[in-house]
């Protein structure tokens, strides 16, 4: 009987301790935690002087950046090469180079004179437009012979516009009489001389490129967005570019998406245009390239030191009084520009502390540890 009665004094023990036990379990959890309390209060002149200050946010739209490079190029039809062209065999010898008036680098203006050649073609092409004229003047008034003295003129016109002799000097060879051995070899537009390949004595042929000009009033810049990122790209959206070594940025937007992937750096081409004031792009420069997708809805955008780290989770100070701050969890999206989006049950206008908000987790924390008895 004493066995007994001392295995079930025994037991009798171990089935107390194990409801005193639950009921500190259940008693420590029910401890207010500071995390979903509803708020705490600090003294006035502590948030006064720890600079403790909140504004009221609402939501909005917002923009997310894709990052990447880009390399600055000309636009095609802002470029023009001053080539030899010749009315007869594209083989033959075009001419020879008598002078050279514009170097690389050099700016240039429409029809401006970049060079000056002897060409034979040339000067057959002048002989035969002075014959033609003449053939009008001797040739009947007859419907007939007006018709084909028209159409001899405005061959040999032709062959003189397409060794490229602009309408002035045409009107100068019409009313002088006088034959030119020089070709004047000119821009076809306002631009920079990009490269020349002209020098004074040297023999050119049919087709030779002798000035490349390149007009940079405005500019593409070519960039590679990879292709987890290119779904959320599209035509017209805008670009910034920050020039380098600078605090310039510049605006574009989206002009062209290639339907193709580089299956090596899995990248699609994206091309913007840019205005390049200032002349700070310049063909073959590196640049920094965001490109800007607007996030869909509104959302409510804070200030990246707004939201803080607190058991595993995110959260935002919310001040509801002058004194009284309450913890609220949020679920932030990509930091951009310093700038997070959150998802929160918070009426618009809500007040979040967005400077020295971490003196008032250090408050939150310092209230859980006395509440726990930690």
């Amino acid at each position: 009987m004493n066995r007994t009665a001392h295995s079930f004094a025994l037991l009798s023990v171990s089935v107390l301790c194990m409801l005193v036990f639950s009921e500190y379990a259940t008693a420590r959890s029910a401890m207010p935690d500071p995390s979903q309390s509803a708020s705490i209060t600090l003294p006035l002149n502590t948030v006064v002087t720890l600079g403790i200050a909140s504004h009221p946010y609402y939501p909005r739209h917002g923009i997310r950046r894709i990052h990447i490079t880009g390399i600055v190029a000309l636009i095609d039809d802002r470029i023009s090469y001053a080539t030899a062209r010749s009315v007869g065999i594209s083989t033959q010898i075009f001419g020879r180079i008598r002078r050279v008036y514009a170097d690389t680098g050099d700016y240039v203006v429409k029809s401006q004179v970049l060079a000056t050649v002897f060409s034979p073609d040339y000067i057959e092409a002048q002989q035969e437009y002075l014959q033609s004229i003449a053939l009008e003047k001797i040739s009947g008034s007859g419907p007939g012979s007006m018709r084909f003295s028209d159409q001899i003129t405005n061959a040999a016109l032709l062959k003189l516009k397409n060794l490229g002799v602009i309408d002035q000097d045409v009107e100068h060879l019409r009313t002088s009489r006088r034959i030119r051995r020089h070709l004047p070899i000119r821009s076809a537009l306002n631009g920079y001389v990009i490269q020349k390949n002209a020098i004074a004595g040297q023999t050119v042929y049919t087709g030779d490129r002798l000035f490349t000009i390149g007009n940079t009033d405005w500019v593409r810049v070519n960039s590679e967005v990879y292709q987890q990122d290119i779904l959320e790209v599209s035509l017209g959206q805008g670009m910034e570019i920050r020039i380098p070594d600078s605090h310039l940025r510049l605006s574009g937007q989206v002009i062209y998406i290639s339907p193709m992937a580089d299956p090596q750096t899995r990248t699609v081409l994206v091309r913007g245009l840019f205005k390049n004031e200032g002349l700070n792009l310049r063909p073959g420069m590196f640049v920094s390239v965001d490109i800007l997708v607007p996030y869909k809805g509104k959302h409510l955008w804070v200030p990246r030191e707004s939201v803080f780290l607190e058991k595993d989770r995110s959260v935002v100070f919310v001040q509801i009084d002058r004194n009284r701050f309450q913890m609220v969890p949020v679920h932030p999206g990509r930091t951009e520009e310093g700038w997070v989006p959150i998802r929160a049950d918070l009426p618009p206008g809500t007040r979040i502390v967005d400077r020295n908000g971490f003196w008032v987790k250090a408050q939150f924390e310092k209230f859980r540890s006395r509440e726990l008895g930690e």
